[in-house]
């Protein structure tokens, strides 16, 4: 057992280097962890019968609900398809253009353990969860007004953001009825981008501004997590659990002058910029009828008003861009599982979530296009034996589109419309052991 635990340590580290950003679909969450709560929506947080990742993902009271020890190790693959297109209208007509994003498939690793002995009240869990993201490879495009060169429009728009959780988890069984659990929330954060509008721009004149390249830089966080999971009756369950706003440290760029036409072209500049991770809270319900059936129901809600690099919106004083201006969303999350014999399991879940981006801001989320409102997941579960348990998932973002008009400092620009547009496909495959 020493020698499991030793080789697990050093998983979290290898997580930090090979996760890629993710093309999320709860404003830029993942809607779920793992492959059996993904297949069922994402719900899952009031289930007596859970799993490590969904428990220290949703819930930490849930780690009383886990026998044993338990490690999990999941991989995402998805795939978006963001589409961004703009209009301009001029004296000569209408120029208008679309832009399909070049990005590819992205790996999204998971591992979690949790460990509750038979009899005992305590329960302790740590993991290492890719948690949120965007990512966006939009060409330059001489016919797409957005993307037009520089200084006329924005070029290049390559980004990537990606956060991790490290939660360190606690359980405790109050009695047969009621759990309450906390964690301390670890964050890690990366984030590039081509064409920073973060950054002051490098201008020679009124209308002649360049913005600099924002090269990958890393950030940490921190924050708590509280939960309880009450068993209301044999078959029924209630859960809730609210996750703190994370602080971040700001992501500190070296880059150069980026306007050719300054003396300065090329000199070394410096700037920065923070990303916050928004608050969010979970009350849901679990209804078990048989021992081969479970449904549940979650709703979430997501604070992205007013969090740093999210939330903010407008310009500084220098030009540069405080945030892309997202709302707060509810989430409503469903999902079932019908076990089939000893072994397989069938999922099925729908998740509901509105866009965080404001109409009249989608101009601002070129970088980061969350404009997903549903998606539809199913899935499969085989166990093995009694400690090796494989499942896998599926789930589908329907294309979903925001529109707005061009944002200046001076506010939104006559005659002119700029739509973000996103789908996703994603597989899952979690495996599971018991010691």
């Amino acid at each position: 057992m020493s020698r499991h635990f030793r080789f697990l340590a050093v998983i979290p580290a290898a997580l930090l280097a090979l996760a890629a950003p993710a093309a999320a679909l709860d404003g830029h969450f993942v809607p779920g962890f793992g492959a059996r709560n993904t297949a069922m929506g994402g719900a899952g947080a009031a289930l007596t019968n859970t799993d490590p990742l969904t428990a220290l993902g949703f819930n930490p009271a849930a780690l009383t609900a886990i026998d044993g020890d338990q490690v999990q190790f999941g991989i995402e693959l998805i795939k978006g398809s963001p589409e961004v297109s703009s209009t301009v209208q001029t004296p000569f007509g209408a120029v208008s253009g679309k832009t399909d994003d070049d990005s590819g498939l992205q790996p999204l690793p998971d591992v979690a353990w949790a460990r509750h002995k038979k009899g005992s009240n305590w329960a302790v869990g740590f993991g290492t969860l890719a948690m949120a993201g965007f990512v966006t490879d939009y060409p330059q495009d001489s016919s797409n007004p957005l993307l037009a060169p520089q200084p006329f429009g924005f070029g290049r728009v390559n980004s990537e953001y990606q956060y991790l959780r490290l939660p360190l988890a606690v359980a405790y069984q109050v009695n047969p009825k009621l759990s309450i659990g906390g964690a301390l929330t670890l964050g890690y954060a990366r984030l590039s981008s081509t064409a920073a509008a973060f950054a002051a721009p490098d201008c020679s004149g009124p209308t002649t501004c360049y913005y600099p390249a924002a090269n990958s830089e890393d950030a940490w966080g921190q924050g708590f997590q509280l939960g309880l999971l009450f068993r209301a009756t044999p078959t029924w369950s209630l859960a809730a659990s609210y996750t703190s706003e994370q602080s971040f440290q700001d992501f500190e760029y070296n880059s150069s002058v980026a306007n050719p036409n300054l003396p300065t072209f090329g000199l070394d500049r410096s700037f920065k910029f923070n990303v916050g991770v928004p608050a969010q809270a979970v009350v849901g319900t679990a209804w078990s009828p048989t021992s081969t059936f479970d449904l549940a129901l979650d709703v979430r809600w997501i604070g992205y008003d007013g969090v740093d690099g999210l939330g903010q919106s407008g310009f500084n004083p220098d030009g540069s861009l405080r945030g892309f201006g997202w709302d707060d969303i509810v989430v409503v999350a469903l999902g079932g599982e019908w076990r089939v014999g000893p072994h397989w399991a069938l999922r099925a879940g729908y998740n509901h979530a509105d866009s965080p981006i404001r109409e009249e801001l989608a101009f601002f989320s070129t970088p980061a296009p969350a404009t997903f409102s549903n998606h539809a997941s199913v899935g499969l579960g085989y166990k093995v034996d009694q400690q090796l348990r494989l499942d896998v998932a599926y789930y589908r973002g329907f294309r979903h589109d925001v529109s707005g008009p061009f944002v200046s400092p001076a506010g939104p620009v006559p005659g002119t419309e700029v739509t973000q547009s996103n789908a996703s496909d994603s597989f899952l495959a979690t495996l599971g052991l018991t010691f």
